[in-house]
């Protein structure tokens, strides 16, 4: 293959398709490193998000931790009257 005919080949859009072109363009350029940080920091900015516009849980809902043995119901101290 020639060299002119290389060059031919990698300008215009192969078999399948402009989105499998497209989405290959950022390999062809050496720019993968590029790509991963951009989708990373997004994806961080997104959970970065959600952690800060979340409502606090009120510590009545707070999440049980649950042992091997259940508590009876005497023992708990908000039953306790006194």
């Amino acid at each position: 293959m020639s060299r002119r005919s290389r060059n031919r080949r990698t300008g215009r859009a192969p078999s399948g398709g402009v989105l499998p072109w497209m989405l290959s363009l950022p390999a062809r350029m050496h720019l993968r490193w590029l790509v991963i940080l951009v989708v990373l920091l997004a994806a961080m900015g997104a959970y970065a998000r959600v952690l800060v516009t979340a409502t606090p849980m009120p510590p009545s809902k707070a999440p049980a931790v649950r042992t091997g043995s259940p508590v009876p119901a005497s023992a708990t101290p908000s039953s306790r009257v006194g």
